[in-house]
C-alpha cells in the first residue's frame, strides 16, 4: 500500500514471463497483466511467478493470451510453479486465460497460496483439450496440475490433476462432448447463501477446511466462460464483498 491505495512497490521480472505497466481499476484493485511474447511455451521450459500482496491491498492478476504449450519432440515437460503469499486484510485474484495444449504437448504447473488469517483469494483456471478445429483434441502427451491453498499454515484446499491421453481416453464416457474444463477456489470472509450452479455445466462447494470450490465443463469455450463469469462475480460478491469488476483489454 502506497498513501491508502494499492501499489507495485518491488518487480523483478525476466523473458520469458514479463508484465506491463499495472493499473487501478475503478474500484481500487491494482490490475497487472503477466505477458509471455513469445509463441508459448516449449518442452523443458521453467517459469516462476511470486507474488505477495501486503495488507489492506488488492491485487489482480491477469494474462494477455492463452497460454500455448508448444510440442515436446523430446518428451520433456515445460513446467511453472507459482507462489502466492497475502497477508491479513489484503485479496489476490489470479484469472489466466486458456492453457491451449498442442498436440504432443507435455505441462506441469504447480500452483501454491499461503494466505494468513483473514486473508482473501480468488483463482480460476480453464483447460482446453486441445486444438479441437485442428483435429488435436486430446492429443496431447501429458498435463498436471497441483494446486494448494493454506490458511494460518492450515491446508484448506488441495487439487491434482494428472491427464494423459491414449486411445480410450478419447472415447465418450471420459470427457465425452465436453471439450473445456475449469477448475478454481476461492477463499474470504463472507457468507455464500446460495452456491452458483448451472445444470450440467458448473458446480461449486465448499470444502471441509472452508474454501469454496469450482468445476466446470463444456463443448463449447464461450459457453464456459460464460458460466465461469457469472459464478466468479457472484462469489466475489458473497466472499469479498466486491463490486463486479470493469476490466478493458
Amino acid at each position: 500500500m502506497r498513501r491508502g491505495q494499492t501499489a507495485l512497490l518491488t518487480e523483478l521480472q525476466k523473458a520469458p514471463l514479463m508484465i506491463v505497466r499495472p493499473f487501478t481499476l475503478p474500484c481500487g484493485t491494482l490490475m497487472v497483466f503477466i505477458v509471455n511474447p513469445t509463441g508459448g511455451v516449449l518442452g523443458g521450459d521453467h517459469s516462476e511467478i511470486r507474488v505477495r500482496v501486503d495488507s489492506g491491498a488488492r491485487a489482480l492478476l491477469l494474462t494477455q493470451s492463452a497460454t500455448r504449450v508448444q510440442p515436446s519432440p523430446d518428451g520433456r515437460a515445460s513446467t511453472q510453479d507459482i507462489h502466492f503469499a497475502v497477508a491479513q486484510g489484503g485479496r489476490l485474484e489470479f484469472y489466466p486465460e486458456r492453457t491451449l495444449p498442442f498436440a504432443g504437448s507435455a505441462f506441469r504447473q504447480t500452483l501454491r497460496a499461503e494466505l494468513e488469517a483473514g486473508a482473501e483469494l480468488g483463482v480460476t483456471e480453464t483447460l482446453a483439450s486441445g486444438r479441437v478445429r485442428s483435429g488435436e483434441r486430446l492429443a496431447f502427451a501429458s498435463f498436471e496440475s497441483r494446486t494448494q491453498v493454506e490458511v494460518a499454515g492450515r491446508r484448506v484446499f488441495l487439487d491434482r490433476q494428472t491427464l494423459r491421453p491414449a486411445e480410450h481416453t478419447r472415447a465418450p464416457g471420459i470427457w465425452g462432448e465436453q471439450d473445456y474444463a475449469a477448475s478454481g477456489v476461492f477463499v474470504g470472509g463472507g457468507e455464500v447463501g446460495s452456491f452458483p450452479a448451472v445444470l450440467g455445466r458448473l458446480a461449486t462447494g465448499r470444502t471441509a477446511g472452508g474454501a469454496v470450490w469450482l468445476r466446470g465443463a463444456a463443448p463449447r469455450g464461450p459457453e464456459l466462460d460464460a458460466a465461469l463469469h457469472a459464478a466468479r462475480e457472484a462469489l466475489r460478491s458473497a466472499l469479498f464483498g466486491a463490486p463486479p469488476l470493469q476490466v478493458r483489454r
